[in-house]
C-alpha cells in the first residue's frame, strides 16, 4: 500500500467538464456528471480517496464557477486553500491544479482570466489547463483555443481532453483522448507546485526565524546595559558576549530551518517517483541517476552543525557590533549600530536562502530531462501544449543582492 496521498484540485466553470474528467481519469464514478448543469454544491468537495496504481488519490472538486457568483467561489476557493497550505505535512497540500476549459470557446472568458487565473498565478499556483470536449471542436475551434492560451499563458501546460465518447449528428463516434498526456503533465506539475510552496513557506519561516533571533539578541544588549549610563565605555568582554549569544540564537533557528527544508525535499523527491510510476509506469528510482540524486549533493551539506552551515551563520554573525572596542558612545546609539548590523545578518541569512533555493529550483532541467528521456519513445501529440520550467519559482521571487552570496559549503573562486 502506498506510504502517501497525491491531492488533486479540480477547477473550472459550470458545465465545463470537471466531474467527466474525474471519472474518465481514474475509470470509476468518482463524481456525478451531468452536461451544462451545476453539480457539486457550493465549497471545496473532497471525493473519498481511493486507491490507484499503489497510490492513494484524493479528489477535490470545485462547484462551478459563475460570473455573478466569483466573489463567492474565490473565498470558498482561497479559505480551502490557506487550509492546506498552512499544513506542516506536504500530504496535505494541493499537488495538481487543473482548470477545465471548454475546448469549444475561442478562449477563456474575461472574468476567468481577471479574476481567477491571473490570481491563482500571483500566488505561485501552477495550472494545467484542461481542454474539454476537444472531439466536439472544430478545426477552427481548437486552433482560437491554442493561440489564445499560448498568448495569454505560455508557461502552462494544456492538454485536450475527450472524456466522454459520443455519437453525433452526422453519425461518428468522438474517441476518447488525453488521460496519458495529462498524467504526464500531472507529474511534472505535482512537482512544480510542491516545490515553489515549499520555497514560499521555507522564506516565511526564514523571516519569522530572523525576527526571533534579532529579538533575543537585543534583548541581551539591553540585560547587558541595563545598569549602564547614559554615556558608556563598551569593551570587548560585551561585545564577545553579544556575539556568542547571537551566534547561538542563529544557529538554532537556521538548524530548524534547514533541517525542515532537508526533510521536505526528501518528500518531495519520494512523492515525485511515487507519482510517476502511478501515473506512468516509469519507475525512476531503479534509473542509474534517480530524482533523489538531483538535490542529494546540496541537502548534504546541512547534515553537519559543526562544520559548512554553522561556520556560514558565524561567518555572518561576525559582523556584528564592528568598529573597534572600548568605544565611549550613548547607549541609543550603540543600540542603533547594534540593531541595524542585526538587520545586515537577517539580510545576508535571508539571501543566502533565496540563492540556495534558486539553484536548486535550476537543477529541476535536469529532473525534467530524466523524465522526458524516458518518455521519448512516445512524443507529444502536435496539438499538446507543455509547460516550460520557468526561470524562477513564482511564490519567492529571487532577491537582488548588492554582491555575491556564497552558499554553506560554498568557496568563492
Amino acid at each position: 500500500m502506498s506510504t502517501f496521498n497525491t491531492n488533486v484540485l479540480i477547477l473550472g466553470k459550470t458545465g465545463s467538464g470537471k466531474s467527466a474528467l474525474v471519472n474518465y481519469l481514474y475509470g470509476r464514478n468518482i463524481a456525478i456528471a451531468r452536461v451544462g448543469k451545476p453539480v457539486t454544491e457550493r465549497g471545496l468537495h473532497r471525493h473519498p480517496p481511493f486507491l490507484w496504481n499503489d497510490m492513494q488519490v484524493s479528489v477535490f472538486d470545485s462547484w462551478g464557477l459563475e460570473s455573478n457568483r466569483a466573489a463567492d467561489w474565490k473565498a470558498d476557493l482561497y479559505s480551502a486553500m490557506r487550509d492546506c497550505d498552512q499544513s506542516p505535512d506536504i500530504a496535505d497540500w494541493f499537488h495538481t491544479v487543473i482548470y477545465c476549459c471548454d475546448a469549444r470557446k475561442s478562449r477563456p472568458d474575461d472574468f476567468e482570466q481577471e479574476q481567477v487565473l491571473s490570481e491563482l498565478r500571483q500566488k505561485g499556483v501552477r495550472i494545467i489547463f484542461a481542454l474539454t470536449r476537444w472531439g466536439l471542436c472544430t478545426d477552427r475551434q481548437k486552433e482560437s483555443m491554442r493561440t489564445a492560451l499560448l498568448s495569454l499563458y505560455p508557461d502552462l501546460a494544456a492538454i485536450p481532453v475527450e472524456a466522454v465518447s459520443q455519437k453525433l449528428r452526422n453519425g461518428t463516434t468522438t474517441q476518447v483522448q488525453g488521460r496519458e498526456e495529462l498524467f504526464r503533465e500531472m507529474c511534472i506539475n505535482l512537482r512544480d507546485n510542491l516545490l515553489s510552496h515549499l520555497f514560499a513557506a521555507v522564506r516565511q519561516e526564514m523571516q519569522l526565524s530572523v525576527s526571533i533571533a534579532k529579538r533575543r539578541t537585543m534583548e541581551v544588549f539591553e540585560e547587558l546595559s541595563g545598569s549602564l549610563g547614559v554615556f558608556t565605555v563598551y569593551g570587548q568582554e560585551m561585545h564577545n558576549t553579544i556575539r556568542e549569544k547571537a551566534t547561538a540564537f542563529y544557529l538554532e533557528e537556521m538548524k530548524r530551518i534547514y533541517s525542515r527544508f532537508q526533510e521536505k525535499m526528501t518528500q518531495i523527491n519520494t512523492m515525485s517517483a511515487g507519482v510517476i510510476k502511478g501515473y506512468t509506469g516509469i519507475d525512476l528510482a531503479h534509473e542509474e541517476v534517480d530524482i533523489a540524486k538531483v538535490t542529494r549533493e546540496k541537502l548534504s551539506r546541512l547534515s553537519g552543525w559543526n562544520g559548512a552551515v554553522g561556520e556560514y551563520v558565524r561567518t555572518c554573525v561576525m559582523s556584528l557590533v564592528t568598529g573597534g572596542y572600548f568605544q565611549i558612545r550613548k547607549k541609543e546609539k550603540y543600540r542603533e549600530m547594534l540593531e541595524k548590523s542585526v538587520n545586515n545578518v537577517n539580510f545576508e541569512l535571508l539571501d543566502g536562502l533565496d540563492s540556495y533555493t534558486t539553484r536548486i529550483w535550476q537543477d529541476e532541467k535536469l529532473v525534467r530531462e530524466m523524465f522526458l528521456k524516458k518518455l521519448a519513445a512516445e512524443p507529444c501529440p502536435p496539438e499538446i501544449i507543455t509547460a516550460p520550467l520557468p526561470e524562477s519559482f513564482p511564490a519567492a521571487p529571487v532577491r537582488a543582492s548588492s554582491k555575491a552570496t556564497l552558499l554553506p559549503g560554498e568557496q568563492s573562486c
